[in-house]
């Protein structure tokens, strides 16, 4: 029986070109689950800067690249993460929900993780197959209806919950770390009107600019929805890169303003983390945030099939 290491190797550096790399998608992750996520990428991957990025993708070597990028801005991001990876010697990109960072308030998916925690079931009118259709408004006004209702709060002291501060991210640029824009509420952008969703873009980026007083470089969409026109807006922006959550390896098919992230998570076991990065390599179905899956998969057949008749 192959061990799940020659399966990632058979299917992630087969017969095909190989690819690119990888850019992986965090959120929490606690000093043990960082430094083994570390040990399990770094037997296959050589970590990069959000610098390299481009010019990896352009120029792939032999030895496939990992960019780690972690999302939201939580204070455990600054505490557990960072410190660990500078240990370690592992660049990384932080992507930080601006006003969460400047009001340091509860982003509205850890109060709805904890209603439904509390209650056993989703909030009347934000049920799973709902959420993520809505408005942000109409999200945080059903959440305040239910918190009010059943007395619930957050604990706004656990790291995995509240915000860094503006300051622990400067602490973070001056250590070689990226700071990117990720919005600046966490809502889904493709649910609010797209002039809203551009200005949201815009201030998110310049807030991160203004911030730390040089140009933000990149912007991940949350949830990793996104419209074309959303994403070029944001290069238009001032960024170099857009993050999107299409579960797939990065390489040259991807323009800069579509860079595909895999997402892990820090319980996931390594055979999970290893099949995850071999199904992707292949181009293989996975889940995905925003809510597709077989979709991308269609999305990439047409795409090679309109560059195969272009060709002829």
């Amino acid at each position: 029986m192959l061990s799940i290491g020659r399966v990632f190797s058979l299917v992630g550096r087969g017969r095909k070109p190989r690819k690119a790399g990888i850019v992986v998608n965090e959120h929490v992750l606690t000093a043990t689950e960082t430094r083994r996520h570390v040990e399990i990428l770094g037997r296959w991957f050589d970590f990069i800067h959000h610098d390299q990025l481009l010019e990896r993708i352009e120029r792939p070597r032999a030895r496939p690249f990992c960019l780690l990028t972690f999302d939201d801005g939580k204070r455990s991001g600054y505490t557990e993460t960072a410190p660990v990876l500078q240990r370690m010697g592992v660049p990384a990109v932080f992507y930080v929900t601006t006003r969460f960072l400047s009001e340091q308030r509860p982003l509205w998916f850890d109060r709805y993780e904890k209603a439904i925690a509390h209650l056993g079931f989703a909030p009347p009118g934000l049920e799973v197959a709902t959420v993520k259709e809505i408005p942000l408004a109409l999200i945080e006004e059903r959440l305040d209806r239910a918190f009010a209702k059943y007395g619930l709060s957050l604990d706004m002291e656990d790291e995995s919950i509240c915000a860094m501060s503006w300051d622990d991210a400067r602490d973070l640029a001056r250590r070689g770390f990226t700071i990117g824009a990720h919005g600046r509420t966490h809502s889904v952008l493709t649910r609010e009107t797209e002039s809203e969703a551009m200005t949201d873009i815009a201030e998110s980026i310049a807030d991160v600019s203004c911030e730390l007083c040089v140009q933000c470089t990149t912007f991940a969409f949350p949830n990793g929805n996104y419209t074309a026109r959303l994403a070029e807006f944001a290069l238009q922006c001032g960024v170099s890169t857009v993050m999107t959550t299409e579960p797939l390896w990065a390489d040259s098919q991807f323009p800069p303003w579509r860079v595909p992230r895999l997402q892990l998570f820090g319980p996931q076991s390594q055979f999970k983390m290893e099949l995850k990065l071999a199904l992707a390599a292949s181009g293989r179905v996975l889940a995905n945030p925003d809510g597709t899956g077989r979709l991308y998969r269609r999305i990439m057949r047409l795409q090679a099939a309109s560059h195969s008749a272009a060709l002829s």
